[in-house]
C-alpha cells in the first residue's frame, strides 16, 4: 500500500494541476481544515490559499515533542518523530505545493524521502550545496537540498526542497521542512547559489 506521502505526491504529480477536492480522501492524511482557507499573509498567487492537516512518515520512533501549549503552560509529550504537519498551498482552484514540517533537524533527508516510497521511485539530488539562505545574503545555515522525485504511478516527476531550522527557540527541538513542488524551483535554486549536480 502506498504511504500517505506517496499518495499525496501521486495527486500533486498528475498530468495537470490537481484541484483542492482531489486531496480530500487520501488514506493516512488527517485534515484539520475541511476546505482551503484564504491566506492573508502572502502576496503570491501560488500561496493565496492553504489547507492544514497531519500525517505520519514511516521509519521513525518515539521522541519528546512540544505539546502545543504556549507560555508557562507549555510542556512536552511523547509522539512519533514522523508525525508531521501537512500544508497544501495553492491558488483559488489548484494545489501548487505541499509543505511537511517534522520536529527535530535531520541531515539524511534523501533517505527519509526514499523510505516513504516503493522500489519504483527514485529520489535524485539536483543540487549539492547552497551558498546563501533564501532571500538573504547570509550564508546557508539551513542545509537546503533539492531533489527530483519520480514515482512509478505519478504522471510527472515532482521536486522536493528540504531544509532544517536548528534553533527551535521557544518552539522546542528545531524542525526539518520538506516542500514539494510541481515545477522545478529554479528561481530558489539560483537565488541561493546552489551548485547543481549533473543529474
Amino acid at each position: 500500500m502506498a504511504s500517505p506521502l506517496q499518495a499525496l505526491l501521486g495527486v500533486l504529480g498528475g498530468q495537470t494541476a490537481a484541484g483542492w477536492p482531489a486531496f480530500d480522501n487520501i488514506a493516512g492524511v488527517h485534515w484539520d481544515d475541511s476546505k482551503p482557507l484564504n491566506n492573508p499573509d502572502t502576496n503570491s498567487p501560488d500561496t493565496s490559499y492553504y489547507r492544514g492537516g497531519s500525517m505520519l512518515l514511516t521509519g521513525f520512533g518515539e521522541v519528546d515533542v512540544p505539546d502545543g501549549k504556549a507560555g508557562a503552560e507549555a510542556g512536552i509529550k511523547k509522539d512519533n518523530e514522523g508525525h508531521v504537519g501537512v500544508v497544501l498551498n495553492g491558488d483559488a482552484t489548484t494545489v501548487v505545493s505541499i509543505v511537511l514540517q517534522k520536529f527535530y533537524p535531520s541531515d539524511d533527508t534523501q533517505s527519509i524521502l526514499q523510505r516513504q516510497f516503493g522500489s519504483d521511485a527514485t529520489v535524485k539530488p539536483i543540487t549539492s550545496t547552497c551558498t546563501l539562505d533564501y532571500g538573504t545574503t547570509a550564508p546557508n545555515m539551513q542545509k537546503n537540498a533539492f531533489y527530483q522525485i519520480s514515482i512509478g504511478n505519478a504522471a510527472v516527476p515532482v521536486f522536493a526542497e528540504t531544509y532544517v531550522d536548528e534553533d527551535g527557540g521557544n518552539q522546542g527541538p528545531g524542525v526539518t521542512n520538506f516542500v514539494f513542488y510541481r515545477a522545478r524551483p529554479d528561481q530558489r535554486i539560483t537565488s541561493m547559489q546552489c551548485k547543481r549536480t549533473n543529474a
